[in-house]
């Protein structure tokens, strides 16, 4: 493939002078794709560096998360323990109360006994003794009179005192619990009110790991667009070397062919010259006499005829076909992204036809890349010298890709098939024109309307 290239180049270059300045444009060509590769290792280093803090930041807010959901898990305990507590001491606080009821309907049902016994002290008060002494029968009905008033006041006085004792031993009961109720309450609330801070900072925390993983995300598709850039940049360099080399090669074979040429050329006039000076020298021996038989001289050797220049050869390319046909969805320039909604300068046209219709390449060329890439889906990159100026077009968003790396194509034919994948909307082909190599950024972007007849 390679001699057979160098063949064609070697002809093309007896045939016109063009490859002689293409060589010239492929060299300039490799040096920026050397200073852009440069570049491009340089952002993906301030990437990477970025990146290496921003998962940093987000490993680090992760384990603050965490130990935010470890305090909140123990908050919650405490607050489901605290409800518990809360809830027993309102149950005992309950029961304290039926206490207090059931004590006040039993002093309720004693009160008249109660109310009678005070009405007969207090209409006997003012007896003493005595009276009931001289009132007694009989020394032993004086014991007994004596014994039962002093029963019945000891009781009198044990039933009141059994009362108010009851009473303010409920009470305080009743006190405490309130008191211990409240102060659960309380602590209950305290530790709601934390959790319901350490809520808030735990959704802040959230929040901000929601925007550290946007981040990485960005980075990391940054990251990896930088990998494909300087991969699609070190096979173009990779082409452009080859092309370089076949140019070169070419040059050789054409100086051996020239050299080859030189040779016959002088070989044949070293002939011819010989040739006309035996003529001369016979027609000088004729003439004097010298010899009685005519010295007949060898006829000059015919020289062959001129070889021809190959007419079967063509030159680069002059023009560019339609890649496939369909209608123009989304212009060369500005544009509002249908994805983002974000305005942006949109690098290509969107030609729109059916899912696998073929596409087919712009011109003869090299394919530099036929894989996946982010954002395009599947695409295809060729490189092209098309009056004697390189150029690259893209065809992004196919279906399926029909050639390979390093593949030479022609104009027209297939490259792949068109479809939605990558960053698309629908089915339809995004194909790109550029003025020389494809660099990221695509500075060298160029509306190709104009130059596939749209």
């Amino acid at each position: 493939m390679k001699r057979s290239l160098a063949l064609g180049l070697s002809l093309t270059l007896l045939a016109s002078p063009v490859w002689a300045t293409e060589k010239d444009t492929l060299k300039a060509r490799q040096d920026r794709l050397s200073n852009q590769l440069e570049e491009s290792k340089k952002a993906q280093d301030e990437t990477d560096a970025e990146l290496d803090i921003t998962e940093a930041e987000r490993d680090a807010v992760t384990t603050e998360i965490r130990a935010v959901n470890e305090r909140l898990e123990g908050l919650s305990e405490q607050i489901a323990v605290q409800q518990e507590e809360a809830d027993a001491a309102r149950t005992e606080l309950e029961e304290t109360r039926d206490q207090l009821t059931a004590q006040g309907q039993y002093l309720d049902s004693q009160k008249a006994l109660l109310s009678e016994r005070l009405r007969v002290l207090q209409v006997h008060e003012d007896q003493s003794y005595l009276q009931v002494v001289f009132e007694s029968r009989s020394f032993g009905d004086l014991v007994t009179r004596l014994l039962t008033a002093q029963t019945i006041a000891d009781q009198d006085r044990d039933l009141i005192h059994s009362y108010m004792s009851e009473v303010e031993r409920l009470e305080a009961l009743e006190a405490r619990q309130r008191t211990q109720l409240s102060f659960l309450k309380q602590k209950e609330r305290e530790l709601v009110v934390t959790k319901q801070a350490l809520d808030v900072a735990a959704e802040q925390k959230h929040d901000l790991l929601s925007e550290l993983n946007e981040q990485v995300e960005l980075l990391e598709l940054e990251k990896m667009s930088r990998a494909e850039e300087q991969a699609l940049m070190n096979e173009q360099s990779r082409i452009i070397a080859g092309q370089l080399e076949a140019i070169v090669t070419a040059e050789r074979e054409a100086a051996e062919a020239q050299a080859r040429a030189e040779a016959e050329a002088r070989a044949k006039a070293e002939a011819e010259a010989k040739a006309q000076a035996e003529t001369k020298a016979a027609a000088a021996a004729e003439a004097k006499g010298q010899s009685d038989e005519k010295a007949t001289a060898s006829p000059a050797p015919t020289p062959p005829p001129p070889a021809e220049a190959p007419t079967n050869v063509s030159g680069p390319a002059t023009s560019f076909v339609r890649p496939v046909s369909g209608y123009v969805s989304s212009p060369f320039g500005p544009r509002q992204n249908p994805l983002t909604g974000v305005a942006e300068s949109h690098r290509g046209i969107d030609l729109v036809n059916a899912t696998g219709t073929p596409i087919v390449a712009a011109a003869p060329g090299i394919v530099i890349k036929a894989a996946p890439a982010t954002g395009y889906g599947n695409v295809v990159f060729v490189s092209h010298i098309v009056g004697g100026a390189v150029w690259t077009t893209v065809y992004a968003h196919l279906d399926s890709i029909t050639v390979s790396s390093g593949q030479t194509v022609s104009a027209g034919q297939t490259v792949g098939t068109l479809g939605n994948t990558g960053w698309s909307t629908g089915p339809h082909l995004h194909f790109e024109l550029h003025r020389g190599q494809w660099a990221p950024g695509q500075p060298n972007a160029v509306d190709p309307g104009p130059y596939i007849g749209y």
